[in-house]
């Protein structure tokens, strides 16, 4: 695990008092791998737009794994210029699904984007996504929900510097460590649906 330094008071407190609220359930494999899906349109949307990309969209039905604001965002003749920034953003946390399902090796540093485009392993999903879908694979829930809690760590780092005044750690992106914390809260189980997943700190 990475040698940074993590906050003494963990979020169990926090979290057992939202959890008399809502019972969370880890996300099933499938469920991860249609998000992928949905995360990858929503990217090469924002990023390529293109007949070929929209032809890959429709054959493979990946609008039936879209979010709600997602498909707000699809049907938008003109988005804003926010929209797509905040969009194209999720390429981090589609970084950390991807890692999630074995995509991934190591967890990339929270102060660089990542190109998911590079990763060949991408480029097989775009090419045959029934077959991705048939074969996803997780690790195991105990590293997952380990990663989730350095990632709300990290977050808690994050938050402090900003409402505090701190220098940001030279380690930390803010908007890194929001979606890459966002992606795996959701696996965990945070959230009822990937459009509403918490990230208190």
């Amino acid at each position: 695990m990475w040698k940074w330094f993590k906050k003494k008071e963990d979020k169990s407190t926090i979290m057992e008092e939202e959890s008399e609220d809502r019972e969370r359930t880890f996300r099933e494999r499938m469920e991860v791998g249609k998000r992928i899906l949905a995360l990858l349109a929503v990217i090469g949307k924002v990023h390529d737009d293109n007949p070929q990309f929209n032809n890959w969209f429709e054959r493979n039905k990946i609008e039936e794994y879209l979010s709600e604001k997602e498909k707000t965002l699809w049907q938008s003749e003109n988005p804003s210029k926010e929209e797509l920034i905040k969009f194209s953003w999720r390429a981090e946390a589609l970084t950390s699904l991807l890692w999630a399902a074995k995509m991934i090796e190591n967890m990339p540093g929270l102060n660089k984007q990542y190109n998911i485009f590079s990763n060949p392993k991408v480029l097989e999903i775009l090419k045959n996504p029934e077959s991705f879908l048939n074969t996803i694979e997780l690790r195991n829930e105990k590293e997952i929900e380990e990663m989730e809690e350095e990632l709300y760590e990290q977050h808690w780092r994050v938050r402090d510097a900003q409402l505090f005044k701190k220098p940001m750690p030279n380690e930390l992106a803010p908007s890194i460590v929001y979606e890459r914390r966002y992606g795996l809260s959701w696996i965990v189980g945070w959230g009822e649906d990937w459009d509403h997943v918490p990230t208190d700190t």
